[in-house]
């Protein structure tokens, strides 16, 4: 009898150790496609031979178009992304630009902090979107994310650009 309960004992202590030391698995989420349109209001210093720099807010709402499994119906989410960013545009030579930005879904009960960085010529940007840390649904999101962006500065207004961005397919990874 002794020798039972002690075996059930191990047992139970090394079925319980499993699920402590092994952890749950992260699980990449496929989001979907992204898109967003976007406008900024800064500061745009000429830097001669066609080349400028943005430093500012750019601002806008991401769409994601979802099909969740077993669903038909593909489902639209919303979310505000605002962020801060230093931009070099460039009429004929590819230029950085980078920018770190807070997006809000649901309400602003998920909040996600993503750094994004891309090159291009004037009109255009190539790069990858890296979620860094989040709240609420978004908590310990990691990942990164491929995406392309259009830039455009806006004529006669001052310190004023617009744009769209594109993800052709969202994902992160969550715990």
């Amino acid at each position: 009898m002794q020798f039972r309960q002690t075996i059930i004992s191990t047992v139970t202590l090394l079925v319980m150790s499993l699920g402590l030391f092994c952890g749950a698995e992260a699980t990449t989420i496929d989001a979907g496609h992204a898109t967003m349109s976007w406008t900024g209001q800064g500061i745009i210093d000429d830097l001669g031979d066609g080349e400028r720099g943005f430093s500012g807010k750019i601002t806008g709402n991401i769409l994601v178009k979802h099909l969740p499994v077993g669903s038909a119906p593909p489902q639209i989410h919303k979310g505000k992304m605002d962020c801060q960013a230093i931009l070099h545009i460039s009429e004929n030579q590819e230029g950085p630009k980078t920018g770190v930005c807070i997006i809000r879904a649901h309400g602003d009960k998920d909040i996600a902090y993503v750094e994004i960085r891309c090159v291009g010529v004037k009109g255009e940007c190539k790069g990858e979107m890296t979620w860094a840390w989040g709240k609420g649904g978004f908590k310990d999101i990691t990942g990164t994310t491929p995406f392309v962006a259009t830039i455009y500065i806006e004529q006669g207004k001052a310190g004023r650009i617009h744009g769209s961005a594109h993800w052709p397919d969202m994902t992160y990874t969550l715990p």
